[in-house]
C-alpha cells in the first residue's frame, strides 16, 4: 500500500448522488459512548505509550479517572440517555464484558448497538503481524457474541491504531464498517479486495475526551459546538441525508458537572423533525443496500477521469535555474541598527507615508483559503514542521490525520466557497502541487468560482527549510511553479508550507519571477523586500490563523470570534488615517467543519458591515500598493 488514499476514491460533496434515509428521514443521529478498559499495568506497547505521565506503571490517577466512568459515570449517562429516543452504539473494549458482567447486562437490557473498540484500550494494532491481527478480529467477534448474542458489524480500532492490512482484514472478518475515518458527513465506500466495507463518519471535533482531557475547552464549548454542527448538517440534509455523530466517554460525560451538557444537546436535537435515531449497524446496512454501489461507481468514474487528465497533462520539463552563489547565513545578531537578516529594511510605522487604496474603502480584507496535501507515509528525507496539526499523532498508516484533512477537500472547502459566493466575494487560494494534481475536480470548482491562486509549495509535508542547499531550493521552487502551471494554475504569489522558509527563500522566489510573499506575519501593510525585483511582502495575521489559534493554541471559538471582530473594528477606524491589509489563513478542514462554518460566516458578515472594508484578491492588493504613493516615496534599496 503506497498510501491510505488507495482505500478511498475522492468524491466531493458538490457532485455525488444524494443519500436517502429510511422513512424520508433527513439526518441520521449516531450517538457513540466509548466504554473502555485501560489496564492497570499494560504490556509493553508498540508505536505509542498509553500511560506516559509517569516513568513506569501504574499511573493510578489516570487509571482511576477512567475507571470512574465504568463504576459511576456510565450509569449516570444511562439515566439521561433513556429519556430520549436515541439508540446508542457503544464503542466497546470487549474484554470489559469479562471483567464487568453488569455492563454486559446493561447493554442487553437497553438493546444498545455495539461496535468493537478493540479488546483493551491499552493494546494496539501496531506491531501485529497478519495472523495476529486476523486472530484479533476473531476474538472481537466471538467475545461480543458470547456475552450479548449480537453479531459484530463495525469497529473503531483501539486508540485509532491501524496497520496497512486493517481495512482488508476487517472486511474479511465479516464486519461492515470501519469508524476511524473522519473524512465526510456520510458513509463512504472503502475499497478492499472481494468485499464491501463502509467508512462510518465518526467525530473528533464533537468528542468529549479530546476536548476535555487536559485541554481548556469547557462544557459550554461542547454544547455550543454540537448544536452548531447539528444545525448545519440538519440544514444541509435538505439536499440529501447526512450523519451527525457525537462521541462520548462515561468518565467524562458521566461526571456530575458534565452530564447536564448531554441533556442540553439531546433536548436540542429532539426539537427537530426528520431525525433518524440510528445505530451504526442501521446506517451501514441501509447504505450498503441502497447507496454503496452507486456511490462507488460515481467515485470510480471521477477517479478514472482524473487519471485520464493526469496522463494528458503536459510533461514538466525542468527549467534552467541560476547557479549564482548566494550568501545563506546564519547571521547571528550584532548590536547594530536594523534587522539581523538581509530581507527587509527596518521601517517603523511613524516613518511611512500614508497609504491609500483606490476608491473610498481603505481596509483590504483578504481571507486566504489554504489547500494542502498531507502525505502518509511521510516522505523520506523531509523534516516536518511540528505545528502541522489535524487528527491524532499516529504512526503510519495515520488514518486519523489524513482523513481529518481530507474532509476539507471533500466537504469543507465547498462550504467556504458557498459562504464567499453568497456574499459576492471571490476566493484567493493557496494551493500546493499535490492538491492541484490529485484533485482536478476540486480545481475545476475553484476556477469556476473565480479563484486567484497562490503557490503553496509541493505539500505541507515537504516544507522549505535551511536544510536545503541553495540549488535544491531553487529546483524546488521551479518544480512547484512548473507543476502547478501544468495543472492550469498560474500564480504570481507564494505562501510557504506552514510559513516555511530557508534563510534565502525571498531572494530565490524573486529569481523565479514570484511577485509577492505571504509568509511574514509582521505588519498591517504590504512592504517591499530587499530582493532584486522588489518582492512584495503581503503579511498574514498569525493571531487569526485558524490552525495556529484554534488547533495549536486551543482557543475557544467565542474568544476567536470576539478577537476577530475587535480587530476588524479597530482596523476599520485606523484605515481612515492610512490603509490596512487584513489577510488571514482559512483551512477547509478547520473553518469548513460543521461546528465552525457559521463562525466564518459571521466574521464575513461583520467585515462586510464596516464602512472601510474592501474585498479584493491578494493580487489586486499588490497592484494597488505598487501604484501607491507609499510605494513610490518609500523605496528600499535592494
Amino acid at each position: 500500500m503506497k498510501s491510505i488514499r488507495d482505500f478511498v476514491r475522492y468524491a466531493p460533496v458538490s457532485s455525488r448522488p444524494p443519500i436517502q434515509w429510511p422513512g424520508g428521514k433527513r439526518l441520521a443521529v449516531w450517538v457513540v459512548p466509548n466504554i473502555e478498559f485501560y489496564e492497570y499495568t499494560p504490556p509493553p506497547a508498540v508505536g505509542r505509550e498509553t500511560w506516559d505521565r509517569v516513568p513506569s506503571h501504574p499511573d493510578v490517577r489516570e487509571y482511576g479517572f477512567r475507571d470512574y466512568g465504568n463504576r459511576v459515570g456510565l450509569w449516570r449517562m444511562d439515566e439521561v440517555l433513556k429519556d430520549y429516543p436515541v439508540r446508542p452504539t457503544v464503542s466497546l473494549n470487549l474484554a470489559l464484558l469479562d471483567h464487568f458482567p453488569d455492563i454486559a447486562t446493561l447493554i442487553r437490557q437497553r438493546q444498545w448497538g455495539v461496535m468493537s473498540h478493540g479488546i483493551y484500550n491499552t493494546r494496539f494494532l501496531y506491531g501485529m503481524d497478519e495472523a495476529q491481527e486476523r486472530a484479533f478480529y476473531r476474538d472481537n467477534i466471538d467475545s461480543l457474541k458470547r456475552h450479548t448474542g449480537q453479531d459484530l458489524k463495525g469497529i473503531l480500532t483501539p486508540a485509532i491504531t491501524n496497520t496497512e492490512r486493517t481495512p482488508a482484514l476487517i472486511a474479511e472478518s465479516g464486519m461492515l464498517y470501519h469508524a476511524d475515518w473522519v473524512h465526510d458527513d456520510v458513509p463512504v465506500p472503502i475499497i478492499v479486495p472481494g468485499r464491501k466495507l463502509v467508512s462510518m463518519p465518526y467525530s473528533y471535533d464533537l468528542n468529549d475526551a479530546p476536548l476535555w482531557d487536559g485541554r481548556p475547552y469547557g462544557g459550554r464549548y461542547f454544547v455550543d459546538a454540537c448544536k452548531a454542527a447539528f444545525d448545519r448538517l440538519y440544514a444541509e440534509s435538505d439536499e440529501g441525508g447526512r450523519v451527525f455523530c457525537i462521541a462520548l466517554h462515561p468518565y467524562q460525560i458521566g461526571q456530575p458537572h458534565h452530564v447536564g451538557h448531554l441533556r442540553e444537546i439531546l433536548d436540542h436535537i429532539s426539537r427537530h423533525d426528520g431525525v433518524w435515531y440510528a445505530t451504526g449497524d442501521d446506517i451501514a446496512e441501509h447504505y450498503l443496500a441502497h447507496h454503496y454501489d452507486e456511490q462507488l461507481a460515481h467515485a470510480t468514474q471521477l477517479h478514472e477521469a482524473s487519471l485520464t487528465r493526469a496522463a494528458a497533462r503536459p510533461t514538466v520539463v525542468p527549467r534552467t535555474v541560476l547557479q549564482t552563489p548566494i550568501a545563506t547565513g546564519p547571521w547571528p545578531a550584532t548590536r547594530a541598527a536594523g534587522y539581523d537578516h538581509p530581507h527587509a529594511a527596518w521601517n517603523p510605522w511613524p516613518t511611512r507615508p500614508r497609504l491609500k487604496w483606490p476608491g473610498e474603502r481603505q481596509l483590504a480584507f483578504v481571507p486566504l483559503i489554504v489547500l494542502e496535501s498531507y502525505e502518509d507515509p511521510l516522505p523520506d528525507g523531509w523534516p516536518q514542521i511540528r505545528s502541522v496539526g489535524g487528527g491524532l499523532s499516529r504512526d503510519f498508516p495515520n488514518i486519523s490525520r489524513v482523513s481529518t484533512r481530507e474532509y476539507g477537500h471533500r466537504v469543507g472547502v465547498f462550504r467556504l466557497l458557498d459562504a464567499l459566493r453568497q456574499r459576492g466575494l471571490k476566493p484567493t487560494v493557496a494551493i500546493d502541487v499535490l492538491t492541484a494534481e490529485q484533485y482536478p475536480d476540486l480545481l475545476d470548482q475553484l476556477v469556476k468560482a473565480g479563484a486567484e491562486f497562490i503557490a503553496h509549495g509541493q505539500s505541507v509535508t515537504r516544507p522549505q527549510t535551511s536544510a536545503m542547499t541553495v540549488q535544491q531550493e531553487r529546483l524546488y521552487i521551479a518544480e512547484t511553479l512548473d507543476r502547478l502551471n501544468a495543472c492550469g494554475v498560474e500564480t504570481r504569489g507564494w505562501f510557504g508550507a506552514d510559513y516555511s522558509e530557508s534563510t534565502v527563500t525571498p531572494q530565490l522566489l524573486c529569481e523565479q519571477g514570484v511577485e509577492f510573499l505571504s509568509d511574514w506575519a509582521n505588519d498591517e501593510q504590504p512592504y517591499v523586500m530587499r530582493t532584486p525585483n522588489r518582492l512584495v511582502a503581503t503579511p498574514l495575521w498569525a493571531d487569526f490563523d485558524d490552525q495556529t489559534v484554534l488547533i495549536n493554541r486551543m482557543c475557544n471559538m467565542d474568544m476567536f470570534e470576539d478577537h476577530f471582530k475587535k480587530a476588524l473594528d479597530q482596523l476599520n477606524q485606523d484605515a481612515r488615517a492610512s490603509a490596512r491589509l487584513f489577510h488571514f489563513c482559512v483551512r477547509p478542514w478547520i473553518m469548513g467543519a460543521t461546528l465552525r462554518i457559521a463562525l466564518f460566516e459571521r466574521i464575513l458578515d461583520h467585515a462586510l458591515s464596516l464602512d472601510q472594508v474592501w474585498t479584493p484578491s491578494l493580487g489586486a492588493v499588490v497592484d494597488a500598493w505598487r501604484s501607491s504613493d507609499q510605494a513610490k516615496l518609500h523605496r528600499v534599496p535592494a
